[in-house]
């Protein structure tokens, strides 16, 4: 039996982050046997995969980690099929899929959740895919970035590059530490504010039975929830984009992507406010 599975972009298992042993290159690749469960669960033990790269991404998520997921096409002669998944003891990575296929998989998503909106959706959520891949490493570029995107926000602050994402991570966490009020705060005028209430119109028009637009707010939901910063950055750029094309918020559906976007082009690794009026960065290694 066939099918398709996403690894994050160190080449993990990506729902529970499970450790595979492969380097991403070796290819083909057979993971390490587990005990697989055959019982009528859509999620049990076993390593799972999906029959399309739509199911894949559409329950794993885009970025997964943070980063574009990797997806992958394996093979099994003892899967079993369960709902939407196919899980199995022993998994053979073939081959590594191309980015057209991925491309082609948002676009078929898209057609489902966004309506008549569909085009321009799919082609943000491909430039996101695209930009979380770190495909650069230029530090002025992530600079010149960030200002534009102060600019878009209306926010008058300041740069600071750290050496490390952790770095970065370590003084905002202090300062939520000496001063939470302030630091949920600064992280709302950055990124959120708009993003809350295109989510709260989301849900309620979801509410009412949009079972299209309900798919989309868990799947949203779902790629942000991994608490990595540059997924919640996408998951607001892009609600917000989709309800300022609605008319849900008054506001350019640009807004959250100006500047934001090419910084991670350029190879940053995390952006977060870390002091009053400051907006911390890092980049990833190179």
């Amino acid at each position: 039996m066939n099918g398709y599975k996403v690894f994050t972009h160190d080449y993990r298992s990506p729902i529970q982050e499970t450790d595979t042993g492969w380097d991403g290159h070796t290819l083909p690749f057979v993971l390490p046997r587990v005990e697989v469960d055959p019982g009528p669960g859509e999620c049990a033990a076993g390593w799972n995969f999906c029959a399309d790269i739509e199911t894949a991404l559409s329950i794993a998520g885009f970025w997964p980690s943070g980063w574009s997921a990797v997806v992958v096409e394996v093979e099994s002669a003892d899967a079993i099929a369960r709902g939407h998944k196919r899980r199995a003891s022993e998994l053979a990575l073939i081959r590594l899929c191309d980015r057209d296929e991925v491309e082609t998989a948002i676009r078929t998503l898209s057609r489902d959740w966004f309506g008549e909106h569909a085009d321009i959706m799919a082609d943000q959520q491909i430039a996101w895919y695209a930009a979380l891949g770190r495909p650069n490493h230029n530090e002025t570029a992530v600079e010149d970035g960030l200002r534009d995107a102060l600019t878009a926000r209306g926010l008058k602050w300041h740069l600071r590059r750290y050496e490390s994402a952790w770095a970065a991570w370590d003084a905002w966490a202090a300062r939520a530490a000496r001063d939470a009020w302030a630091a949920w705060d600064a992280r709302d005028a950055w990124a959120a504010r708009d993003a809350w209430a295109a989510w709260d119109t989301w849900a309620a028009w979801a509410a009412r039975d949009a079972w299209a637009a309900r798919d989309a707010w868990a799947a949203w939901a779902a790629w942000a929830a991994r608490d990595t910063w540059a997924g919640w950055d996408a998951w607001a750029a892009l609600m917000q984009y989709y309800a300022a094309l609605r008319g849900w918020v008054q506001a350019t559906p640009e807004t959250y992507t100006v500047g934001l976007q090419d910084a991670y082009a350029h190879g940053m690794a995390i952006v977060i406010p870390t002091e009053a009026d400051l907006l911390g960065w890092a980049m990833v290694e190179p």
